[in-house]
């Protein structure tokens, strides 16, 4: 009997690598055809369309979530509508952060960088710089730095994000292998890589512990926010800069502007906010990230 179930195990382990590995061979099939696309023709929102359908299937989880968030931000538009469209905008960030990996010149005629002047300021200066954003737009912060500026910039991740790394990936999985990054515990290392001048990305959009000094509203949502960053840059002298993408069909505004003017990291964590605000009133369907992790209840604040 105990060899039996040891050959089962052997079996089932198998089935499992074999459809990983056809999983991984679908993955890197469909890369191949959407990069002998361009971005706004028939064909690439064709398969987008494919590409979000599946992730609606996968993530549908969110979806009552997108509808509370959209109900904050006072949109009349139809749900169904509303939702995926949301859903479309993760996708095509997501999918957009492995073609500018697989061809940076190409996919950078699709971005527009507002701010350029800020990221030169600072350059010579003696400390480092806290790059500050939150999840929206594809996740090629890292990449576009490096192709616009030469910076090489590392970031502060949360403890998963070594496993959430996709070998199937293929460049980008070369790239974010390679690239610096702090995990969260390592504060104490962040602050010393931003005294040796290195310029970190934070996303800080994500939910933390409650405590009265990061209680913070969202579209009315009660909200906390990590006051890191701004604790940071007010004890170290260091200076934020904020990172705001948005999309217009098929090509991604960057905006860069200093986030200063604080006395207290609770009122920079409020400016952060408000910025963070606007950035998703201009396109809302970049929220599907706030949506998901900050839209599980609505209660307005009264």
């Amino acid at each position: 009997m105990k060899s039996l179930a040891g050959v089962s195990e052997k079996i089932i382990l198998k089935g499992k690598e074999a459809e990983d590995a056809f999983r991984n061979f679908r993955k890197r099939l469909f890369m191949k055809t959407v990069l002998k696309m361009s971005p706004g023709s028939c064909s690439f929102t064709l398969l987008m369309t494919l590409f979000t359908l599946q992730n609606l299937k996968k993530e549908k989880y969110a979806i009552e979530r997108i509808v509370r968030y959209k109900e904050a931000l006072g949109s009349s538009e139809n749900n169904a509508r509303f939702v995926f469209k949301c859903f479309y905008s993760l996708s095509y960030d997501m999918l957009y952060r492995h073609l500018f990996a697989e061809n940076p010149q190409k996919y950078l005629q699709y971005i527009r960088v507002e701010g350029k002047e800020h990221v030169r300021r600072l350059l010579g200066q003696d400390t480092g710089v806290i790059l500050i954003s939150g999840h929206f737009g594809p996740k090629i912060r890292n990449l576009l730095f490096k192709e616009v500026f030469g910076i090489d910039a590392a970031s502060f991740v949360g403890p998963t994000y070594k496993e959430e790394i996709d070998p199937s990936s293929g460049k980008l999985y070369e790239i974010l292998s390679l690239c610096k990054y702090y995990i969260v515990g390592e504060e104490k290392q962040l602050q010393e890589g931003l005294k040796k001048k290195e310029w970190i990305i934070f996303l800080n959009d994500y939910p933390v512990k409650k405590r009265e000094s990061n209680n913070q509203t969202l579209f009315g949502k009660r909200v906390y926010f990590s006051e890191l960053p701004f604790k940071i840059s007010l004890e170290q002298n260091i200076p934020l800069l904020f990172l705001g993408t948005t999309r217009i069909k098929h090509k991604y505004q960057i905006s860069i502007l200093p986030l200063d003017n604080f006395q207290t990291k609770q009122e920079g964590l409020a400016k952060y906010i408000s910025i963070v605000e606007d950035l998703l009133r201009r396109d809302p369907y970049a929220g599907f990230f706030t949506a998901a992790n900050q839209f599980e209840d609505f209660r307005t604040v009264q």
